[in-house]
């Protein structure tokens, strides 16, 4: 049985961990008091034959025993390479599949550095939103601060997500919805799901139900960092004088807020000129950093809010870095045979739609105007609408009930359509175009009979004017530039499938729509890149899809939803587009839907450059108002067009001033960079990229780790150039997330940018990071003393030791770590870090006499090491804790600020109470007491707040950990 004592480093079976306490005497069944390697605190008998003390490196020493060289210099290269964690730079920047602009470098470090990494990152669309928000934890994961991690998007947006984390940052992320969780519960019953997996992906509106917001908000583990993806959805207004009415998906985020150390929220429109609810969203990130809504300012925002315009950014020689966009009308005039057939349609749709109208659930009224968007989409639509509701009817129709599941969605489908996945409303719409609004046989006959004349008059249209119309577009493009690409947008699939069956059968064209999974998606967009002229998508390519290598877009048909308009824009004006871009509008003459939409778009422009937006513009001005009801009800009542756009000049007017004095107040927090800090960010991204870890450090420490426990590292046959690798870890290594083969291996970043299917083995690599932390692991890689020769010029002989330092805060978080190596002689003198020209084998070391000499001084030598290591140690803590002061100053500022204003309204009510109180007729003593209760209240939370936000400024510097130590000697004595 070993002799324990307290600080022990002890390995007990199933674990490791260091011994904080012993119980009795050891002798007698003594108990030992283990504090585990994860965290854990374990109490075991100190007489069971298993426990046995880990050696450190110094006892090692002592008692003079060494590793191989080879072993050594393992260990010491992943310790190198894993090393200094601080912020001073970026760790991960270099290892992901991405081309960075300064800009967003800029915003990574603002949040990165800030106090407790909870921003609103409002960058108009296309600025990049999604990737600062990956980046952000991607360098706190660096830093092992980012552990677990809760991104919550619009349904649509999930899989985008995964997607772009695992590609681009190699990220895995698992996606919760209600199938999943239920088989987590069934599987785990005892168990929160929510704690089973680290990494999670889910949708507002799923996440928003009271037992999903139950479960997230008893967490045994809280969130290192929450991302709310179009965080504006998260809303509250006031209600009363003194009420606030929150909507379920507020709720959501006031239990992530609680629950999340970090948190980023991502929109392009933060306000949309109702400042309360721009408030409550702000107070979700800092509950105490305004007193209301009419305490805002600019100054205030700006270390919680980040906000760039497209019209403001700029390239380092000045010119623009997003260009102009422009936007044309490409008009169509209709044969009669198409004028007759679309006043047929409408009339009989009108008529239902009226009908529809009055009824409670408007289920009529929802599907006239689907079939109305479907009749100016493309004749081949309205008559696929036609046939399947005549087929529909003829079995009965779904006698106006719809599926439960519809029924949920509907309400959803008209105020909140893009937060319906593409499916979703696809579902919708099928079930409306089938349902009957009549069980009188007598009426279903006589729709039936309208319907046959309706679908036998759309067969005999021979000319389709729109498709004449774009297939002439399309042809004077390609004929000026045969390799020109030209995206084109339909609101429904059926359209799609007729202009590239029937228009552009004959022209290289790829395709997107709503039923393409994630791969396919990438397939058609790399065809549209590489081959293809023209891209047909339906809206479920409104976002998500990166496609600035093109410039010119078609809108064959315009979404009645004036935000899908400006998201289809942002597809090409967004970052990395260098041309022009330019938006084409197919308009058909003399249809009131048409008109009504061509005079809206003509407005863009003036109210864009009212506001200094270039996108979002329609959605702020017309926020709360039904564009789509406006255009049916126009339709179907055959309401003027000029009296339909004054109503929404109107709402424009009314709107305006507010959104106006948003954008004011949020341009006046905006982040502009000069000249020299520019400079200071382009020096950081340099300071990262010499920090970084190089493709050939990986594929160098590979080879070591394979030579010294087996693997196998060769070049890809065949490949050419660039040069990829057939990787094969040792069984080691192999398990959990590392796969026993990896083919088409990169280590270069830039061939992983131009290969997306390679496999790109950086440092942050799955098996480097096994690897790693195996040699991290001293009892299973070993290495932790050695001999190393230098040449006859270095001073020797002596040690070298290095040293992990690391700094934390108040609450026990590392803020800082580093490795600190320094070079000790026989003679106590400190010396530059020697070049070491080879090592000697253990059994040679032994008998070495200028290693025993250092031997027998090893302990006064390691205290002068100690002592240099905790001076920089402190170095280390005081740059650290002065950063931490700067970045909590202003927060501790505001929240005295907001609780003295709470206080100083409190003391007034009651001074006022306790006057009224004096009078005879008057009793307030209610009143008075529950106001000094609220000062109570208010005090002890201040109290409490203003404590945490003091334990995060603290900064220590733990006792300098030796992680490895070389005895130095002359290699040719």
């Amino acid at each position: 049985m070993s002799d324990f004592t307290i600080g022990d480093r002890v390995d007990f079976g199933n674990g490791t961990g260091e011994i904080i306490k012993i119980e009795g005497d050891q002798a007698d069944g003594g108990i030992l008091h283990i504090l585990s390697a994860d965290g854990e605190l374990k109490k075991l008998p100190a007489g069971l034959p298993h426990i046995t003390v880990i050696e450190s490196s110094e006892g090692l020493l002592a008692k003079g025993e060494f590793a191989d060289p080879r072993r050594y210099d393992l260990r010491q290269t992943a310790l190198e390479l894993s090393a200094n964690r601080s912020y001073d730079h970026f760790i991960a920047l270099p290892h992901n599949r991405i081309k960075i602009e300064p800009y967003q470098v800029k915003a990574v470090h603002e949040i990165l550095s800030s106090y407790d990494h909870r921003y609103l990152i409002a960058d108009e669309v296309g600025l990049g939103k999604t990737i600062e928000a990956a980046m952000v934890i991607e360098e706190l994961a660096a830093r092992d601060r980012a552990d677990r991690v809760l991104i919550v998007t619009p349904a649509p947006l999930q899989q985008q997500w995964q997607e772009e984390l695992r590609e681009k940052f190699g990220q895995e992320f698992v996606i919760y919805d209600r199938e999943f969780v239920e088989t987590q519960q069934n599987a785990h019953p005892s168990q929160n799901a929510w704690m089973q997996e680290d990494r999670i992906i889910t949708s507002v509106d799923f996440a928003k139900q009271a037992d999903i917001r139950d479960a997230l908000g008893n967490l045994s583990q809280e969130w290192d960092i929450a991302v709310f993806d179009e965080s504006h959805h998260l809303t509250a207004r006031r209600e009363g004088q003194a009420g606030i009415e929150k909507t379920q998906r507020y709720r959501l985020g006031e239990v992530v807020s609680r629950h999340s150390d970090g948190l980023l929220f991502l929109t392009g429109t933060p306000h949309n000129g109702k400042r309360d609810q721009f408030y409550f969203m702000l107070k979700l990130l800092d509950p105490y950093r305004f007193e209301d809504e009419d305490h805002i300012t600019p100054d205030g925002l700006r270390d919680l809010m980040i906000r760039r315009l497209k019209s403001n950014m700029t390239r380092e020689d000045g010119s623009r870095m997003f260009p102009e966009k422009e936007i044309r009308t490409l008009p169509v005039t209709f044969t009669q045979a198409e004028q007759a057939l679309y006043e047929d349609v409408t009339e009989y749709i009108s008529e239902h739609f009226n009908r529809g109208s009055s009824s409670d659930s408007n289920v009529a009224g929802f599907a006239m105007a689907v079939y109305q968007k479907r009749l100016v989409s493309s004749v081949y639509a309205i008559r696929k609408s036609i046939e399947n509701r005549i087929q529909a009817l003829s079995g009965g129709g779904a006698d106006g009930k719809l599926s439960k599941l519809v029924q949920q969605l509907l309400p959803k489908y008209r105020r909140d359509p893009e937060m319906l996945t593409d499916q979703a409303r696809e579902q919708v719409e099928r079930e409306l175009e089938q349902v009957s609004f009549t069980d009188n046989p007598e009426e279903l006959e006589q729709e039936l009979e309208i319907l046959e004349e309706l679908r036998d008059q759309a067969r005999q249209v021979r000319v389709d004017s729109k498709a004449q119309k774009l297939q002439k577009f399309v042809n004077g493009i390609l004929e000026s530039d045969p390799d020109e690409k030209i995206l084109i947008f339909t609101e429904y699939t059926d359209t799609l499938e007729y202009l590239r069956d029937e228009v552009f059968s004959s022209y290289r064209t790829a395709e997107i729509y709503g039923d393409l999974g994630q791969s396919q998606r990438r397939k058609q967009v790399e065809r549209f890149e590489e081959e293809a002229n023209l891209m047909l998508a339906t809206d479920a390519a409104r976002e998500g899809l990166n496609l600035q290598f093109a410039h010119i877009m078609v809108n064959y048909d315009l979404p009645w939803n004036p935000n899908r308009i400006d998201q289809r824009i942002g597809r090409l004006h967004r970052y990395g587009q260098d041309e022009t871009v330019k938006i084409h509008n197919l308009f058909v003459d003399e249809t009131r839907e048409s008109e009504i939409l061509e005079r809206l778009l003509e407005k863009i422009d003036e109210i864009e450059s009212q506001l200094g937006l270039s996108s979002d513009v329609l959605g702020l001005v017309l926020d709360d108002f039904n564009l789509e009801d406006e255009i049916m009800t126009a339709v179907a009542s055959h309401k003027e067009v000029d009296d339909v756009i004054e109503e929404v000049e109107q709402h424009i007017t009314a709107n305006q001033a507010d959104v106006t004095a948003a954008q004011e107040q949020l341009t006046a927090a905006e982040h502009e960079s000069d000249e020299a800090e520019t400079k200071k960010i382009r020096e950081l991204i340099a300071r990262s990229e010499e920090n970084t870890v190089l493709g050939d450090e990986v594929r160098q420490l590979l080879r070591q780790f394979f030579a010294e426990f087996g693997g196998t590292l060769r070049k890809e046959t065949g490949t050419g150039e660039p040069v990829l690798f057939h990787v094969e870890p040792p069984k080691i290594l192999q398990g959990n997330s590392v796969d026993a083969v990896y083919e088409q291996v990169t280590f270069d970043r830039e061939t992983a940018v131009e290969n997306p299917k390679s496999e790109f083995m950086s440092i942050e690599h799955e098996l480097v990071e096994a690897l790693l932390a195996f040699c991290s692991d001293e009892e299973r890689a070993g290495g932790l003393t050695t001999v190393k020769t230098a040449a006859t010029d270095e001073p020797t002989p002596g040690i070298f030791f290095t040293f992990r330092l690391e700094c934390i805060d108040g609450v026990g978080d590392v803020v800082a770590e580093e490795l600190f190596q320094t070079y000790i002689t026989l003679d106590g003198e400190l010396h530059d870090l020697p070049e070491f020209t080879g090592g000697l084998p253990p059994e040679q070391a032994k008998s070495s006499e200028p290693v025993n000499s250092v031997i027998n001084k090893h302990e006064k030598l390691q205290n002068t090491a100690v002592a240099v290591a905790q001076s920089r140690g402190e170095e280390l803590r005081a740059t650290i804790a002065e950063d931490r002061e700067k970045a909590t100053e202003t927060r501790i500022e505001n929240t005295k600020a907001y609780f003295d204003a709470r206080e100083e309204r409190l003391n007034a009510d009651l001074e006022s109470y306790q006057e009224q109180d004096k009078q005879d007729d008057k009793d307030m003593s209610a009143l008075i007491n529950k106001r000094r209760r609220q000062l109570e209240d208010i005090n002890s939370e201040r109290e409490q707040v203003l404590a945490q936000l003091e334990t995060k400024q603290v900064v220590a510097c733990e006792e300098p950990k030796l992680v490895s130590i070389a005895v130095v000697v002359d290699g040719l004595n």
